[in-house]
């Protein structure tokens, strides 16, 4: 999943009014963000096959780190708790929206991965499968991602005519990096599928912090 996991992030507003939604769009994909860095550095593994899924041809088949079951509560719990030290509000509150964020992550995985999402390093592994048909993961992908936008956009105003337009830009945006997500050749090595990974997702963690300067929480 790649848009869909931003579903989660735009309504975590209304778990967490003063959290940033950049800060929810970087917990959302952390997981990716160090997957990314990982399989570039050779610690987690994945294999270039083509026509794996209809989705992608990425035979993810080694990231106990990033993607077992318990990797994915260890950084959500991780990711939880730095925000609650770090945040000057409502630290509580923000620590557990930013927790449920990051885990957001592995159970909207779990519905499109083929089974290779580890309950235990080295032990089963789940995924519903939803990758091999592409245009109804894709539905799921996109129906997650409206409905969080929806809801930021209920949750927010605009202070100005950017803050009115530039959601919807950014909304576009998005559909155009899933777009390239599933067109384009995967890059030649690991090393660059991972870096460029991580740099996409962190690209778009910017983005959102524009929503931030043009919108408040109403």
């Amino acid at each position: 999943m790649f848009i869909g996991h931003y579903g989660p992030a735009f309504a975590g507003k209304t778990v967490a009014r003063a959290v940033p939604l950049w800060a929810f769009f970087l917990a959302v994909q952390l997981v990716d963000v160090l997957w990314g860095i990982f399989i570039a550095n050779g610690i987690e593994h994945v294999r270039i096959v083509p026509g794996f899924t209809e989705a992608n041809a990425f035979d993810l088949y080694d990231m106990p780190i990033t993607h077992s079951l318990p990797g994915a509560l260890g950084w959500s719990v991780l990711a939880g708790l730095v925000w609650a030290l770090l945040s000057p509000t409502r630290k509580k509150l923000g620590g557990l929206a930013i927790a449920l964020a990051v885990f957001s992550h592995w159970l909207l995985d779990l519905i499109v991965h083929v089974p290779d999402l580890e309950l235990w390093p080295g032990g089963m592994r789940v995924g519903f499968g939803l990758w091999n048909n592409y245009p109804l993961a894709l539905a799921v992908e996109i129906g997650v991602l409206l409905v969080g936008f929806a809801l930021y956009l209920r949750m927010t105003a605009a202070k100005g005519l950017l803050g009115r337009v530039w959601p919807w830009i950014f909304l576009t945006l998005l559909a155009a990096a899933e777009y390239v997500n599933h067109t384009m050749p995967p890059a030649g090595t690991m090393q660059q599928a991972g870096y460029m990974a991580a740099a996409t997702f962190l690209i778009l963690t910017g983005l959102a912090a524009i929503c931030d300067l043009t919108r408040k929480t109403r």
